[in-house]
């Protein structure tokens, strides 16, 4: 019990907050894989020596003594990821494209002045007849 409810928050954890979310939920049911896959490996050692029944006794007590023991703390991390990675794909925010100096890419005209980017200047006829005025002054 112990273990699933670890492995369930580990999963909601790493499924939440890793990026790509497929790896999201495939890194914390590796995680348990590997945990379990290690606690029966040392269990498994630990029965051929003498004295460690009580130590085998509590490992089987946390992680359990049999294969369907065994699967539900990697299901749970399973779940976990997959809920958290769903639930955060839906409440991440949408990207917003921002203008800064780096990002603009803007023209240099026939006239050698550089044109303006689209978005940045309201059109007004008053911007008109100032341009046609600094022109008239420039020569151009």
């Amino acid at each position: 019990m112990i273990t699933m409810a670890a492995f369930a928050i580990l999963g909601a954890a790493l499924g939440t907050f890793v990026r790509p979310r497929w790896l999201g939920v495939l890194l914390p049911v590796l995680i348990a894989v590997t945990v379990e896959g290690g606690v029966w490996w040392a269990v498994g050692v630990m029965d051929h020596q003498p004295n460690r029944e009580v130590l085998i006794m509590r490992l089987h007590a946390i992680f359990g003594d049999d294969l369907i023991s065994r699967v539900g703390p990697i299901a749970a991390a399973a779940i976990g990821g997959v809920v958290a990675s769903v639930l955060g794909f839906f409440t991440d925010p949408k990207t917003v494209d921002v203008y800064s100096a780096e990002n603009i890419k803007r023209r240099v005209g026939k006239d050698g002045r550089y044109a303006r980017a689209e978005g940045m200047v309201q059109e007004r006829a008053i911007h008109a007849k100032a341009e046609s005025r600094i022109d008239q002054i420039l020569g151009l």
